[in-house]
């Protein structure tokens, strides 16, 4: 008799067990359903859970939400529009008036310029520039701004290190800082993981108001590691700024031998647009601290003397995030693509493109256009190197070339069109840097400026292995297998 109860109540746990598991089941189907954007990844997290019924639905929850409509999206977004409206009004906008006098700059690229504008109110200004190849020539150029500063620096970083770089950025900090200059920084809590028990400290307790974006607590873990601000920026008085692809750290400074050659790319601006910085870094400061600031407390900016070693252009700043209502990295770089009618050039660390991308990149090599993609030979993520060589065959048949660099890892985020258009920035061309990570990119219109980017890429070329169709043809069916299943896992990320 007992053996029978104990046998029934067994049976009755086991079905209630069965009913909450069907239960979790139907609401985790409904949510990938409702708030998965991309169809390719819905299909891959459902296809996820029921091959994997319970490991599935952690992995989910751990890594997959989208909480592009969350609460401190929302309340990101809120901000975003109250800045940009004080922007607005605060400095005006000289777009149109550029754009007359400079029509012949853009040229069929003034279309380019207005969907920015249309899809972010990204304004036009005249700048100067200077290009930063690797940490080598960044680094001593940064700190050498920042000894300057006199009012206030601004930082953004994803990646800070506690290492030489690292700390040579933190001495300078505490310098200004204790010379009065106001300093003010963002770190992202997970690429900058390192510096929280040590730099971050010394900062503070040294006068630098310095906090994450977004805290990363075991209640939210999954969300709040989604959305990471994948952003590299500096502002200083307002005046001078740099953006791109390089972190704070040493392996980005092929001085200190780190064992690898890093190649990326990174800009120094001058003038107004770094103004237009300024605008994205205030709302993420507003939102990750109780301090509000507006424009009110910044006068506008006393611009230095042009120096005759930059090349002037013009400019707009293109950011994209989760809190954004279209995903403005990707549209941003599929305009570019397909305003281009002669030459594209494009070096990016991490290509999961999906479908729009990929077919902007065969429709401008089928309208002949020299299409050029330069990617790493050897990816520092073994499963994005073999997702991203998935593509190749499609892109190869359509004409695109393709260039796999060997000298090292190149991490550089930029795109030139016919020698006019150049983007310089922080975005990869995949679903996370389109979808999920905080970006911004620099937009810069101008032939010198554009020859010195197209100089470099081709310097960088030297330096690659050239694909053909016949040469990728020769890889084992294998080869082609683990390819097409490292895409499909990578839609999961």
């Amino acid at each position: 008799m007992v053996e029978a109860l104990f046998n029934d109540m067994s049976l009755g746990v086991s079905l209630v067990l069965l009913l909450v598991y069907l239960l979790v089941l139907g609401y985790t189907v409904y949510r990938i359903i409702m708030n998965t954007q991309s169809a390719a990844k819905t299909m891959a997290y459902l296809l996820l859970i029921i091959i994997l019924p319970l490991l599935g639905i952690v992995i989910y929850y751990s890594f997959g939400m989208d909480t592009r409509h969350g609460k401190s999206n929302k309340m990101l977004e809120s901000e975003y529009r109250k800045v940009s409206k004080e922007f607005q009004e605060f400095l005006g906008d000289p777009s149109e008036s550029l754009l007359m006098e400079h029509r012949e700059i853009l040229g069929d690229f003034t279309e380019l310029f207005r969907f920015l504008r249309h899809l972010g109110h990204e304004k036009l200004t005249a700048n100067s520039f200077h290009l930063l190849n690797n940490g080598e020539e960044k680094f001593p150029e940064v700190l050498k701004t920042l000894e300057q500063a006199a009012e206030y620096i601004h930082i953004e970083y994803y990646t800070w290190e506690n290492d030489k770089s690292g700390n040579d950025l933190k001495e300078v900090l505490l310098k200004k800082a204790k010379e009065g200059v106001t300093v003010r920084v963002i770190y992202d809590a997970f690429g900058s993981r390192g510096i929280r028990k040590n730099i971050v400290r010394e900062l503070a307790a040294g006068g630098v108001q310095i906090h994450p974006i977004i805290e990363i607590k075991l209640n939210r873990l999954a969300n709040r590691l989604n959305h990471r601000d994948h952003r590299k920026i500096i502002i200083v008085d307002g005046h001078t700024g740099f953006v791109g692809g390089i972190n704070v750290s040493d392996r980005y400074d092929n001085s200190i031998d780190t064992g690898l050659f890093w190649r990326d790319t990174h800009i120094k601006m001058s003038g107004p647009g770094v103004m237009n910085l300024q605008r994205h870094f205030l709302v993420n400061w507003n939102f990750c601290q109780e301090e509000k600031l507006d424009l009110d407390d910044f006068k506008e900016p006393a611009f230095p003397p042009s120096d005759p070693s930059a090349f002037r252009g013009l400019s707009q700043i293109l950011a994209g995030g989760p809190i954004y209502s279209q995903p403005n990295i990707m549209l941003g770089y599929t305009r570019l693509f397909t305003l281009a009618r002669e030459k594209l050039y494009i070096t990016n660390p991490y290509f999961i493109p999906n479908e729009t991308i990929l077919d902007a990149l065969k429709q401008a090599a089928l309208s002949g256009v020299d299409v050029r993609l330069l990617l790493p030979k050897e990816s520092d993520s073994a499963l994005v190197g073999a997702a991203a060589s998935f593509y190749f065959k499609a892109l190869l048949r359509c004409g695109v070339k393709i260039y796999l660099y060997d000298k090292g890892f190149v991490h550089a985020k930029t795109a030139v069109a016919d020698g006019r258009v150049s983007v310089v920035g922080t975005a990869n061309m995949d679903i996370r840097s389109f979808d999920l990570n905080f970006e911004i990119m620099s937009v810069i219109y101008g032939d010198k400026f554009g020859a010195e980017m197209e100089r470099l890429f081709l310097e960088d070329l030297e330096d690659s292995e050239h694909i053909t169709l016949d040469k990728w043809n020769e890889q084992s069916s294998l080869k082609f297998l683990t390819y097409a299943i490292a895409r499909l896992v990578s839609s999961l990320l």
